[in-house]
């Protein structure tokens, strides 16, 4: 079986790298790579994992769990689902808020630099709210 899956691949050719949102409907999280690097994670509180370059310890992307209540904090604002234009900024933020851990709110600030405009694919989402 593993030789199937390795002639399989032998002609197959990797895309361009291109940074995408991904959301996990099984552990509810979204992670995001900016950066086509490999990475080391780290946990910084219940809801954020940071991505760091191996290489460099560089900032190369983040998980966020707990979306369902992370949506539910910024329905209780108006923000919902349906609203165009929800952005993983928008994400993190309400994420920040929802995070118990004071000290981790630095890190939910750096990642907000890079993820400030970056679409969410309500779709993708749809089944959660």
């Amino acid at each position: 079986m593993a030789n199937e899956l390795m002639d399989y691949l032998s002609d197959k050719k990797a895309g361009k790298f291109r940074p995408h949102p991904h959301y996990y409907r099984d552990s509810d999280s979204l992670t995001f790579f900016f950066k086509d690097e490999d990475a080391v994670a780290r946990r910084v509180d219940e809801l954020l994992t940071v991505y760091v370059s191996a290489a460099s310890e560089e900032l190369v992307g983040a998980k966020i769990k707990g979306v369902q209540q992370i949506l539910s904090t910024l329905g209780s604002f108006g923000v919902t689902i349906k609203d165009a234009g929800l952005t993983l900024g928008m994400l993190f933020l309400a994420g920040m808020a929802v995070s118990r851990e004071l000290a981790s709110k630095s890190e939910y600030i750096r990642i907000g630099e890079f993820v400030k405009s970056v679409p969410i694919d309500l779709e993708e989402l749809q089944a959660v709210g």
